[in-house]
Protein backbone atom coordinates (compact mmCIF):
# COMPACT_ATOMS: atom_id res chain seq x y z
CA UNK A 1 0.00 0.00 0.00
CA UNK A 2 0.85 3.78 -0.70
CA UNK A 3 2.04 5.93 2.08
CA UNK A 4 1.27 9.36 2.17
CA UNK A 5 4.99 11.24 1.38
CA UNK A 6 6.57 12.79 4.05
CA UNK A 7 8.52 15.90 3.10
CA UNK A 8 11.52 17.86 5.29
CA UNK A 9 13.05 20.99 4.51
CA UNK A 10 16.81 21.44 4.12
CA UNK A 11 18.40 24.81 3.31
CA UNK A 12 17.44 25.45 -0.20
CA UNK A 13 16.18 21.88 -0.71
CA UNK A 14 13.09 19.72 0.49
CA UNK A 15 13.95 16.03 0.93
CA UNK A 16 10.84 13.82 -0.11
CA UNK A 17 10.47 10.24 1.03
CA UNK A 18 7.85 7.74 -0.61
CA UNK A 19 7.19 4.37 0.36
CA UNK A 20 5.64 2.43 -2.59
CA UNK A 21 5.52 -1.08 -3.44
CA UNK A 22 8.62 -2.48 -4.59
CA UNK A 23 7.52 -3.77 -8.50
CA UNK A 24 6.54 0.18 -9.09
CA UNK A 25 9.81 1.53 -8.09
CA UNK A 26 10.97 1.46 -11.21
CA UNK A 27 7.99 3.02 -12.83
CA UNK A 28 7.93 5.70 -10.31
CA UNK A 29 11.50 6.54 -10.24
CA UNK A 30 11.12 7.44 -13.85
CA UNK A 31 8.02 9.54 -13.52
CA UNK A 32 9.84 11.74 -10.96
CA UNK A 33 12.68 12.11 -12.75
CA UNK A 34 10.57 13.41 -16.21
CA UNK A 35 8.59 16.03 -13.49
CA UNK A 36 12.05 16.79 -12.59
CA UNK A 37 13.65 17.31 -15.66
CA UNK A 38 10.28 19.24 -17.46
CA UNK A 39 10.93 21.74 -14.22
CA UNK A 40 14.34 22.11 -15.02
CA UNK A 41 14.15 22.45 -18.36
CA UNK A 42 12.37 26.20 -17.73
CA UNK A 43 14.04 28.61 -16.70
CA UNK A 44 12.23 31.05 -15.00
CA UNK A 45 11.48 33.16 -17.81
CA UNK A 46 9.92 30.64 -19.77
CA UNK A 47 7.39 29.75 -16.96
CA UNK A 48 4.12 30.57 -17.99
CA UNK A 49 2.14 30.78 -14.69
CA UNK A 50 -1.57 30.09 -16.89
CA UNK A 51 -0.19 27.33 -18.09
CA UNK A 52 -1.17 23.92 -16.42
CA UNK A 53 1.34 20.70 -17.15
CA UNK A 54 -1.03 17.66 -18.23
CA UNK A 55 -0.40 14.13 -16.98
CA UNK A 56 0.98 13.31 -20.19
CA UNK A 57 3.82 15.87 -20.03
CA UNK A 58 4.87 14.55 -16.48
CA UNK A 59 3.91 10.69 -16.95
CA UNK A 60 5.33 10.40 -20.54
CA UNK A 61 5.52 6.24 -19.87
CA UNK A 62 2.71 5.81 -17.59
CA UNK A 63 -0.06 2.86 -19.14
CA UNK A 64 -3.76 3.21 -18.96
CA UNK A 65 -3.13 0.09 -17.03
CA UNK A 66 -1.05 1.65 -14.80
CA UNK A 67 -3.06 4.45 -14.07
CA UNK A 68 -5.77 1.74 -13.08
CA UNK A 69 -3.54 -0.36 -10.86
CA UNK A 70 -2.78 3.25 -9.15
CA UNK A 71 -6.26 3.77 -8.48
CA UNK A 72 -6.72 0.32 -7.16
CA UNK A 73 -3.80 0.73 -4.35
CA UNK A 74 -5.01 4.27 -3.63
CA UNK A 75 -8.62 2.70 -2.75
CA UNK A 76 -6.62 -0.24 -0.93
CA UNK A 77 -8.04 -3.06 -2.72
CA UNK A 78 -7.48 -6.17 -4.21
CA UNK A 79 -7.89 -7.41 -7.85
CA UNK A 80 -10.97 -9.01 -6.77
CA UNK A 81 -12.19 -6.56 -4.75
CA UNK A 82 -11.76 -4.32 -7.47
CA UNK A 83 -13.87 -6.30 -9.97
CA UNK A 84 -16.64 -6.60 -8.02
CA UNK A 85 -17.23 -3.21 -7.01
CA UNK A 86 -17.05 -2.71 -11.12
CA UNK A 87 -19.12 -6.03 -12.08
CA UNK A 88 -16.68 -7.72 -13.79
CA UNK A 89 -14.30 -11.09 -13.32
CA UNK A 90 -11.07 -10.49 -11.56
CA UNK A 91 -8.86 -11.47 -14.79
CA UNK A 92 -10.49 -8.79 -16.77
CA UNK A 93 -8.64 -6.33 -14.18
CA UNK A 94 -5.33 -8.11 -14.85
CA UNK A 95 -5.99 -7.65 -18.52
CA UNK A 96 -6.54 -3.99 -18.20
CA UNK A 97 -3.33 -3.65 -15.45
CA UNK A 98 -0.98 -5.13 -17.52
CA UNK A 99 -2.60 -3.72 -21.04
CA UNK A 100 -3.67 -7.03 -22.60
CA UNK A 101 -7.43 -5.68 -22.52
CA UNK A 102 -7.89 -1.57 -23.65
CA UNK A 103 -10.21 -0.40 -20.96
CA UNK A 104 -13.28 0.87 -23.06
CA UNK A 105 -15.09 4.26 -22.65
CA UNK A 106 -18.03 2.37 -20.95
CA UNK A 107 -15.54 1.00 -18.33
CA UNK A 108 -13.92 4.48 -18.08
CA UNK A 109 -16.89 5.74 -17.10
CA UNK A 110 -18.30 3.53 -14.86
CA UNK A 111 -14.88 3.82 -13.38
CA UNK A 112 -15.68 7.45 -12.93
CA UNK A 113 -18.60 6.72 -11.50
CA UNK A 114 -17.73 4.65 -8.43
CA UNK A 115 -14.38 6.41 -7.69
CA UNK A 116 -14.53 10.04 -8.73
CA UNK A 117 -11.70 10.06 -11.08
CA UNK A 118 -12.14 11.53 -15.00
CA UNK A 119 -12.57 8.95 -17.38
CA UNK A 120 -10.32 10.00 -20.16
CA UNK A 121 -7.56 9.30 -17.40
CA UNK A 122 -8.21 5.81 -18.66
CA UNK A 123 -8.15 6.13 -22.37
Amino acid sequence: MLEPMKTQIIGGSTKITLTVPNHLAGDITAIIKNALNLANSKTVKDIDDDRLYSAKDLLKDVTPGDMLQGLRYREDLTQKQFAEKLGVKQHHISEMENNRRPISVQMAKKIQSIFGVGYKTFL
